[in-house]
């Protein structure tokens, strides 16, 4: 988008002032819509831009920021919601006050992420921590920074998790899990609640059909109210049976994908892990009763293996 071969073939050349940025393996350049102040009733409230969004204030509680290209926010990030197709940058941090929804296309980086709904198809950093928040990243999360905790809430990434310190003295309890892609995880869960719902229902609905079909079979006829219905709670059956079939044919192909990937998963702490961590990586699952430190967690023949701490193999800074 916006952007033309030169005549060799060779240069890709801008036709408009914008940002360069790279969307399923294209360069394309992004108009940029800018903010100078908050995002707030007097800036105009919410805003939808096809292209990058630069906000110089902060996003305050309420607001919807919503990009087809980056967002990036000089201040803090409130109890609002942003989804960009590109990466979120927010140079102070994200305090959702457990209402906060953040989603990118790429990656979230910020300099700490507090109550917070965090969603990313690459990775989230947030230099200072993370704090009760629930983030999900199809690659790292990680918290680079001086303080640098992960305490509370749910942590899910394909590859790695790295922090400096995991859990708190208090014991605050944080689930840390890898090895998988936690999207079809996700998808996985919502499915199997789903067939245990058809379940239930079908067992009310075959109840009823099995009371209407036994007074039937007593008096010969069923009044054409309780025809009607017998009528309906049997197409309500077939019909749920149907969806069900569907459903576990699509459960079957997550868990032959899920199954089939290569990826290990790790959890490291540079500094300090505290009881009270529950650890997953894979199938092997681990809750922490002893402090740790320097440690890094990984899957050896199915159980969680505590190991020599492994520094982070690429120094996850954003290039401005």
């Amino acid at each position: 988008k916006n952007v033309e071969l030169t005549e060799d073939g060779m240069s890709a050349r801008s036709t408009m002032n914008g940002q360069v940025i790279i969307v399923a393996e294209k360069i394309n350049v992004e108009p940029i819509y800018v903010v100078q102040g908050d995002v707030n009733l007097k800036s105009g409230g919410n805003v939808i831009f096809l292209g990058t969004v630069f906000v110089r204030g902060s996003v305050d509680d309420g607001f919807k920021v919503k990009a087809s290209g980056n967002i990036e926010v000089l201040g803090n990030v409130g109890k609002a919601e942003m989804d960009a197709e590109g990466d979120i940058i927010v140079h102070q941090g994200i305090t959702g006050k457990s209402g906060g929804k953040i989603h990118s296309g790429k990656s979230v980086w910020a300099k700490f992420i507090e109550n917070a709904s965090v969603e990313a198809s690459e990775f989230v950093v947030a230099s200072e921590g993370i704090i009760n928040s629930q983030v999900i990243a199809n690659k790292k999360v990680v918290c680079q920074g001086k303080r640098a905790t992960i305490v509370g809430g749910s942590i899910k990434s394909a590859e790695e998790i790295h922090a400096k310190t995991l859990g708190s003295v208090a014991g605050s309890e944080t689930i840390l899990e890898v090895g998988y892609d936690p999207r079809s995880k996700e998808k996985l869960a919502q499915l199997e609640d789903k067939i245990t719902g058809f379940d239930e229902s079908l067992e009310e609905v075959g109840l009823n059909i099995h009371t209407l079909e036994n007074l039937k079979k007593a008096k010969k006829t069923l009044p054409e109210e309780k025809e009607t219905f017998l009528v309906e709670l049997t197409k309500k059956r077939d019909e749920t049976l149907l969806e069900k079939e569907n459903l576990l044919v699509d459960v079957k192909k997550i868990k032959e994908y899920l199954s089939s990937l290569k990826i290990k998963g790790k959890i490291s702490a540079s500094l300090r892990v505290f009881p009270g961590v529950r650890i997953f990586i894979k199938d092997a699952h681990l809750e922490v009763r002893n402090e740790f430190n320097s440690v890094t967690f990984i899957n050896e023949a199915n159980t969680v293996k505590i190991t020599k701490y492994e520094e982070l193999e690429e120094d996850l800074v954003r290039k401005k």
